[in-house]
């Protein structure tokens, strides 16, 4: 049976396309929705291109008919601007039929009171849909940008080898496989004593990767735990230009990530730059307007990048050296900007730009929608490696969870693909107090 969706602003706003995804049932828009959205069209940030966007795929319907009366979709469903009554009556005693959430609860139950179909209002506001099932409204969140990821033990591969093979692995670097495997997936090869040697298969799946000895290192950054083995083997293969680096905090994502960029912009010199980014969603309370040029507003919401190189790029011997009332660190961070071998920005700032031939750190995907995380990757020029990192369960966004952020998107669609590799990382490294606190607060 037919249904009837009743869209709040926060989904348009979160996915404009949102309408025409309800396959055959109805769409109701509230008019107080339009006004609503209408306030935000201008905003330069994602929030007014998702506006605009609404309005544009609304405005195109309007030329198969009048919104009011409903206008077919191309799925077979139908979608309407309700320009419904709302009376005192529908809502307790003294709300506020001035808020507009108020006013869309009461379009929801006046649909409901009158319809013989099922009405759902359909909404990411958490507050929101506890007041409509307070109403006796049915309401759900939005579903259609939802991805579940597999448990993490169903992503790593066991094999045993032989010690034929394991001598040919050695020797050749690499161990052709009679059974193809996923391209790019982690592999716990256990050997005939029982220890285990952490291996990815190759973009093609045909055979084993072995290609990071137990000496070798990037920036002096050696792994710690198979986990890293696995980061490090994939952020090192030119082959794979888009790796994913999924964990809790203090699990290594972004040390890994800025150590294989700098060992291979500035001594390998296989890229032009290394370009670090991360998006502006401040953890608490904003601190508000900063002064200064872009460099020093940005700063604050850089600084674990900053934080990461710091500890890279501090001298061996001398952690701190003062030298004329600046650190030896800030002036090499100061040198590989000025010579353009490193690029930190905020994502603000990534739209509509091409990014050929760098090696690109996008740190806190997690705060990202699934366009956003589109966005940046359809940024990337010829040449250019990019690298995700975030945590799904440390979400920031208001209108983000666990199974819609960018960063789950890509782990869910992109798994398999030739050039994608996926790790996700599970023991902390940063310190004892911090992993052993971590499990208990």
């Amino acid at each position: 049976m037919q249904k009837v969706y009743v869209l709040d602003s926060s989904v348009l706003l979160h996915d404009p396309n949102s309408i025409f995804l309800f396959q055959e049932n109805e769409v109701i828009i509230p008019y107080v929705v339009l006004e609503e959205i209408e306030s935000k069209k201008h905003l330069l940030e994602n929030v007014g291109r998702a506006a605009r966007e609404a309005i544009r795929h609304l405005d195109h319907l309007r030329n198969d008919g009048q919104l009011s009366q409903g206008v077919l979709l191309p799925n077979g469903g139908k979608v309407r601007i309700e320009l419904n009554h709302y009376s005192n009556d529908v809502l307790p005693v003294n709300s506020d039929l001035s808020l507009a959430d108020n006013r869309i609860l009461a379009v929801s139950l006046n649909l409901s009171r009158e319809e013989k179909r099922t009405v759902i209002l359909v909404t990411k506001d958490i507050a929101m849909r506890v007041k409509a099932d307070a109403l006796g409204i049915l309401t759900q969140d939005y579903y259609n940008d939802k991805v579940v990821l597999p448990p993490i033990m169903d992503e790593i591969l066991i094999l045993n080898l032989e010690d034929a093979e394991v001598t040919a692995l050695y020797k050749n670097k690499c161990l052709p496989l009679q059974v193809p495997l996923l391209p790019n997936r982690c592999v716990k090869a256990v050997l005939s004593d029982e220890s285990v040697l952490p291996l990815v298969s190759s973009s093609t799946g045909e055979s084993l990767v072995y290609q990071m000895g137990p000496s070798n290192a990037s920036w002096d950054i050696r792994p710690k735990n198979m986990e890293q083995s696995w980061a490090l083997e994939m952020l090192n293969n030119p082959e794979i230009k888009l790796v994913n680096l999924m964990g809790p905090a203090g699990t290594g994502k972004t040390l890994l990530a800025l150590a294989c960029g700098l060992e291979q912009t500035v001594h390998a010199e296989i890229y032009l730059r290394l370009l670090c980014a991360r998006p502006i969603v401040p953890f608490g309370k904003d601190i508000g307007f900063l002064p200064g040029v872009k460099e020093d507003k940005v700063r604050p919401y850089m600084q674990p990048i900053y934080d990461n190189l710091e500890y890279l790029l501090r001298p061996k011997r001398e952690k701190e050296c003062e030298r004329g009332g600046e650190s030896i660190i800030d002036s090499v961070i100061d040198l590989l900007i000025k010579k353009r071998q490193l690029e930190i920005e905020v994502l603000t700032y990534i739209r509509g730009r091409s990014i050929p031939n760098q090696f690109m750190i996008i740190d806190e995907a997690q705060n990202l929608s699934a366009h956003e995380v589109k966005t940046i990757i359809t940024r990337a020029g010829e040449g250019t490696k990019i690298v995700l990192c975030g945590d799904p369960d440390q979400i920031d966004h208001p209108y983000l969870d666990k199974e819609s952020n960018g960063l789950a998107h890509v782990a869910a669609r992109l798994n398999g693909q030739s050039y994608y590799g996926q790790v996700r990382l599970i023991h902390g490294e940063r310190s004892e107090l911090a992993t052993r606190t971590a499990g208990l607060l």
